[in-house]
């Protein structure tokens, strides 16, 4: 399988340091949170990752590549351990890094990798959040026995269902998402968390899906619905397990503080 990781975005809650960091490359204990990512869906089967980057997010490709001037250091002071460390990035998967010119919505992002996608379903975590190992081979697990497209989701307290896509699910499926809903009219307290295995229709469900009026974008919700309505049956994956979102610089070092916590063990 392979899997898309949209990390285009300007990272503008946790200014200044993402003006020349990624928050993608930002660490969690002595890793990034890209790692965390890639090793997950590694470990859930997943072979090539197209990273959809833009200006500013190069540190992100050379994360993933060789460097050969602090491989040697490395060899010459015997220090494998850390050479190993290294490595092992670039070794556990095929890489390839497309730009978003624009740093528009989501389905958008996602959609840079249609010329690139030629398998029938393909995963997409985005690039700021990450959650324990067995979220990933969870969902992989409800694809191969659904073949449909999989949505995780977490439940939230109804008062913070207004910050999220919530969905209402009738006889074990997602019939309707609604982005950002007021409490009082939230079907559920269930909310998309940003994994998906999705069809490559997907690519053809943007296309179809007009714009939200009142946020001028194409917003994944509506994606999703459209693809509902092509004949696919959304299926909710709820997690039990926890999922750690690092894109404001409060929740990225409450990250760093609970994994510390846990030994870093996720």
């Amino acid at each position: 399988m392979k899997a898309i990781i949209p990390a285009a975005g300007y990272g503008t809650r946790m200014l200044p340091i993402t003006k020349t960091i990624p928050k993608e490359m930002l660490p969690v204990g002595n890793k990034p949170v890209i790692q965390y990512i890639v090793e997950w869906l590694v470990s859930a089967g997943v072979t090539e990752i197209a990273m959809i980057t833009s200006q500013g997010k190069m540190p992100l490709e050379y994360y993933f590549d060789k460097n050969y001037e602090l491989e040697e250091q490395l060899k010459r002071k015997n220090k494998m351990d850390l050479l190993d460390q290294i490595n092992a990035p670039k070794t556990m998967a095929n890489y390839v890094f497309m730009k978003q010119k624009e740093q528009l919505w989501l389905p958008h992002a996602i959609r840079q990798a249609r010329y690139w996608m030629d398998d029938d379903f393909f995963f997409v975590t985005v690039g700021d959040q990450f959650g324990e190992q067995a979220i990933y081979k969870e969902m992989v697990e409800l694809y191969r026995q659904t073949k449909q497209p999989i949505i995780q989701l977490a439940e939230v307290p109804l008062e913070e269902v207004s910050k999220y896509g919530v969905v209402k699910i009738v006889d074990g499926e997602i019939v309707d998402m609604i982005e950002k809903p007021k409490p009082e009219h939230a079907p559920s307290n269930l909310i998309s968390q940003g994994l998906y295995i999705l069809p490559k229709d997907f690519f053809k469900a943007v296309e179809q899906t007009p714009m939200d009026e009142a946020k001028w974008e194409i917003i994944m919700p509506d994606v999703l619905l459209t693809l509902k309505r092509m004949w696919y049956k959304l299926i909710p994956y709820i997690s039990t397990h926890i999922m750690w979102d690092v894109g404001s610089t409060e929740l990225w070092l409450q990250t760093n503080n609970e994994l510390a916590k846990r030994d870093w063990k996720c």
